[in-house]
């Protein structure tokens, strides 16, 4: 595992096909048999975007931690322990991405308008593209642990 680009690529790949399956599941499982009524989709609404919003930037911090890290030279991209983290650490702040369009899709089958979703569901595309694996950001670390 010397470089883990590859893995990266596959896992990224991986989460975005499961926004998909997300994005698809409330269509699958039907309205919610009693939707919340406006007000109560309104509240349900305010907390959802608080939690999302925390989640969309606990997935950036842990991006900045690992590539702080990794320019720094504390992690050797080269070591099987390396590559480990930066997949381990990337997989992280992708799934706190997902949990950002989780919160758009329970909020749209609670209140039975799927449109409520579509902003947290961009918002997650948008992390995700941020958090892309791209060799702008690897591959100059891995360079740089080459010379050492």
């Amino acid at each position: 595992m010397n470089d883990p680009r590859r893995t990266l690529w596959t896992l990224w790949v991986i989460v975005l096909a499961i926004l998909g399956v997300l994005v698809a599941a409330p269509t699958i499982a039907g309205p919610d048999p009693t939707p919340y009524s406006e007000a109560g989709a309104s509240v349900l609404g305010f907390v959802l975007t608080l939690l999302a919003m925390t989640a969309g930037v606990g997935s950036l911090a842990v991006r900045e931690a690992l590539l702080r890290d990794i320019w720094s030279g504390a992690v050797d991209l080269r070591s099987r322990q390396g590559a480990a983290r930066v997949i381990r650490e990337m997989l992280a702040a992708w799934v706190l991405c997902l949990v950002v369009a989780g919160m758009g899709l329970l909020l749209a089958w609670a209140s039975d308008r799927p449109t409520l979703a579509w902003p947290y569901v961009l918002g997650t595309l948008a992390l995700l593209a941020f958090h892309a694996p791209r060799t702008s950001v690897i591959a100059p670390s891995l360079e740089a642990t080459a010379r050492r």
